[in-house]
């Protein structure tokens, strides 16, 4: 079709004069998603609010329509240009297969973020599922950032907290212009990351077998390490020897690090390779 060449040229340069072409063709063919491009370009045009009509357009077609096809928990969205910049869904213990629907969708793009607020159910729930199914298939052509957040249990008593964040390593061939990546659950396995673009990384609930990969990862252009660990048995020093002597990226600015042991990173993160010339938070 001829929208999907024009998609294509969009994901590789997003220019007012494109999505204008790409409007008035969908338009056309009575697709008001047409004009919902129109309405958001002319207003940052303007530098104005958004009017009557293209609320309406987002809140009583578009988002509606994106709920119902995805089928997930669609937490919350940002639009620009008429396309979805960002997007925010819930992950339970059921297989995930949002994303996807997601990335068939031409109102997807253009996203450039994604963010996934996930939690056990019953002992189930697992991502590694996900990562493995984004070996193939449509990618998302821009996007930067995918965030994994815990997800608020509210008291529920069949909610068993985090989710696992499992094997992580197809995604980072699946998406390696990654520029944000936060991995905030339990039993991570990050495998040999490669990701030359990443300016932040976070992770949270990390174990001691979280060490190795990111000692030995490949992130040249890293600017912001946030790491957590959980508890551990054994001496300290040894442990984190080769995490505080490891050089990471030359454009590092901040390492922050959260743990049981804070006297220990208080005293050796700062004089360490890690951490000398950085801003460290402990």
């Amino acid at each position: 079709m001829m929208e999907d060449g024009l998609l294509a040229t969009l994901a590789r340069n997003p220019e007012p004069g494109a999505l204008r072409v790409y409007a008035d063709r969908v338009l056309e063919q009575g697709n008001v998603h047409g004009e919902f491009i129109t309405l958001q370009l002319n207003r940052a045009d303007r530098g104005s609010e958004p009017d009557v009509r293209e609320e309406a357009l987002r809140l009583d077609v578009l988002e509606p329509a994106l709920r119902e096809a995805l089928g997930a928990p669609l937490t919350s969205c940002r639009w620009e240009h008429g396309f979805l910049a960002e997007v925010e869904l819930e992950v339970d213990d059921k297989p995930f297969e949002a994303l996807g629907l997601l990335v068939k969708r031409a109102e997807a793009q253009l996203l450039r973020r994604v963010v996934l607020n996930a939690l056990r159910w019953d002992g189930q729930g697992d991502l590694t599922a996900l990562w493995a199914s984004l070996r193939s298939g449509p990618k998302f052509p821009r996007l930067e950032a995918l965030v994994v957040n815990v997800g608020l249990d509210l008291g529920h008593p069949h909610i068993d907290g985090p989710i696992v964040i499992g094997q992580v390593e197809p995604l980072y061939a699946a998406y390696p212009k990654l520029r944000v990546l936060e991995l905030h659950g339990i039993e991570h396995s990050l495998g040999r990351i490669v990701l030359p673009e990443l300016t932040h990384f976070s992770a949270s609930r990390l174990t001691l077998d979280a060490i190795g990969p990111l000692v030995s990862a490949h992130w040249p252009k890293l600017e912001e390490l946030e790491l957590e660990f959980g508890p551990a048995g054994g001496e300290v020093d040894p442990v984190f020897g080769p995490l505080m002597a490891a050089p990471m990226s030359p454009g590092l600015k901040r390492v922050k690090v959260k743990s049981p042991w804070p006297e220990y990173f208080r005293a050796a993160l700062p004089v360490s390779r890690l951490g000398r010339g950085r801003i460290v938070e402990v």
